[in-house]
Formats: structure tokens, sequence, C-alpha cells
């Protein structure tokens, strides 16, 4: 899949990781954790089999970019408005979930 990412045209995977889910400021957003980052995230690229009510959080998943890979671990960029470090972070493969 060609995709657009923070300014390259590039090769990039669409991935989903598992990640930490609250609720966002917004109805339409969630607020997701991914390793050391986190981000504001449109809730159609957000996956969670209960909402999180007011205050908790819940395991789901989120859209990725896979942008590079080595051995082990992978570098991604998430789909929405950075919080926490940076739109890009390096997740363990293992944070990968099955499709």
């Amino acid at each position: 899949m060609l995709c657009w990412v923070r300014g390259d045209l590039n090769m990039a995977t669409i991935i989903y990781v598992k990640c930490k889910v609250s609720r966002g400021f917004f109805g339409n957003e969630f607020y997701v954790v991914v390793g050391d980052s986190s981000a504001f995230v449109d809730n159609s690229n957000v996956k969670v089999d209960v909402e999180p009510d007011s205050g908790k959080q819940v395991e789901g998943q989120v859209l990725a970019y896979m942008v590079k890979e080595e051995s082990g671990r992978a570098l991604i960029e998430l789909p929405g408005q950075a919080v926490v470090g940076g739109l890009r972070t390096w997740v363990p493969k293992n944070l990968f979930a099955s499709v």
C-alpha cells in the first residue's frame, strides 16, 4: 500500500497495535497509550471490546503505520494528535495485534 507518512511518500504497512484506551475530550476520539507515546486518535481507528468509562482505561488496538522494521521491533506512526512523545515510537513486535 502506498501511503503518505509525515511528509514522505513511502511504502507503509497498516497494522493494529495493542494499546491502552481511555475516553478523549470529544465523543469522536479516544486517548491511546502505546509504549512511550500517547495520542488522541479518531475512534474509527481504534478497536475496543467495551468502551471505557470516564477516568478508566481498557485494552484495545489502534491502527498504526509501520514505518521501519527491525528484528523484534518496529517503528510505528499513530494517526492522531500526539500528547506524550511523538506520533512515532518503537514498539516490540509482540504488541502487534493479531488480525
